[in-house]
């Protein structure tokens, strides 16, 4: 019997509603990212430490808020879960060993991730998804049910975080207090030295703040939020694939509710919990005890919500060429995922056009919408020629230890 060998999945044996899905929330997670690159660090999460917000603002931090943060996000780790049970199951069916690719697949994305996190941004997604990646592979084996009884205690532990930090504050003495919530309340001095720094310091000075940042994110938040949250969405995302739900094998009646559903019920959560922080005024204390919960619950059902609707409109053959050119950025969402940081730091650093804090929330959407246009159309013409983007080409390269065919021009063997 010959010896079957490992290589990059087929064009044939794409799904593409999970390409499009992809694409959809890879576009998705701008949003947000852009903030944390354009703005000081507490104005994402309190937008009135730069001033009182203009109407346009307001507006913009509302949309954001409610249809954004933590959804796209969200979708993005069902997706990935979905994808990593997808990847072993097609080698296994193979005879391949396909738990040993998979780990050296995400010990090359846990590199690509170090050096995103400390080289570019620190808002970097891969480290956590690399070594998450090694935790939900271990699970893809349990029973669909079991999967989605610890996917709702794994995406619940990060709330009761929340609150018993919030409790923590409200139990300091006034001054501690102070001290400990300054990264979300900051002076003027220290807005006005974070501003700086990104405007007109150094290309050293911002890699030792990013450093600094990265040990944050990397350590604190990974353990309070990321590590239980993703992993669930990531269990979430195999039992949605098991079930043909993501590779659009379900009715339309289904993607509708699915939309319907979804999306009044996240929506009805994240406006609660955006009009509670208001009403409160970004105070640390609610933000953490309720304001953050309500965003943080509903975010889940808006994803759920946008995967009946982009799936729905798939199934229905219309804005095709949206869809087309969705398949396209989520087929190359490695490559653009690091473009999107390589423009951004282009744009705001120093080292750049230094345009930090110089933009308002409602031009950042606009610039948003640039972006998006030229991803969607450099991705849909690049894949004209190739057969993958210049990461994804590298990344296979290194995982399969065999150099893929990029070029369209020449058969795949």
């Amino acid at each position: 019997m010959p010896k079957l060998s490992a290589h990059p999945t087929h064009l044939n044996e794409r799904i593409k509603s999970l390409d499009i899905l992809r694409g959809f929330a890879l576009l998705g997670i701008l949003l947000i990212n852009i903030l944390l690159f354009a703005l000081p660090n507490a104005a994402f999460s309190n937008p009135s430490v730069m001033g009182d917000l203009s109407s346009s603002d307001h507006f913009s931090y509302y949309l954001v808020h409610v249809f954004g943060e933590l959804k796209f996000m969200t979708m993005f780790s069902i997706l990935f879960g979905a994808g990593i049970l997808l990847f072993i199951t097609r080698l296994e069916n193979k005879e391949i060993d396909g738990s040993k690719i998979h780990i050296r697949r995400m010990l090359w994305l846990l590199l690509f991730g170090m050096i995103h996190a400390y080289f570019i941004w620190f808002g970097d997604i891969l480290v956590a998804y690399s070594l998450i990646g090694l935790i939900a592979v271990l699970l893809r084996k349990m029973k669909d049910q079991w999967k989605i009884v610890l996917c709702v205690i794994l995406y619940l532990i990060p709330m009761g975080f929340f609150y018993m930090i919030g409790s923590l504050f409200e139990s300091m003495p006034k001054e501690m207090a102070a001290d400990a919530m300054k990264d979300f309340s900051p002076s003027q001095d220290l807005l006005k030295a974070e501003i700086d720094l990104y405007q007109v310091g150094s290309w050293f000075d911002i890699f030792v703040k990013r450093a600094k940042l990265n040990m944050n994110y990397q350590v604190g938040s990974f353990f309070m939020l990321s590590m239980w949250r993703t992993t669930g969405m990531m269990l979430l995302g195999m039992v949605l694939l098991n079930k043909g739900i993501l590779s659009a094998e379900k009715s339309k009646l289904f993607y509708l509710i699915l939309a319907v559903v979804g999306l009044t019920v996240g929506t009805l959560f994240s406006n609660e919990g955006i009009h509670q922080m208001i009403e409160a005024k970004w105070e640390v204390i609610h933000f953490f005890k309720f304001g953050y919960q309500f965003n943080y619950f509903g975010s889940l059902f808006t994803s759920l919500g946008y995967i009946g609707l982009i799936i729905l409109i798939y199934q229905m053959k219309i804005l095709q060429f949206l869809t087309k050119a969705l398949e396209a950025v989520g087929r190359m969402a490695f490559t653009n995922y690091l473009c999107q940081s390589i423009i951004c730091s282009i744009i705001f650093y120093s080292y750049g056009f230094g345009m930090f804090a110089r933009f308002s929330r409602i031009e950042l959407l606009a610039l948003v919408a640039l972006i998006w246009i030229f991803q969607m159309i450099s991705s849909y013409y690049w894949l004209k020629y190739y057969r993958m983007g210049p990461f994804e080409w590298l990344w296979r390269y290194l995982t399969y230890k065999e150099k893929p065919q990029l070029s369209l021009n020449v058969k795949h063997q």
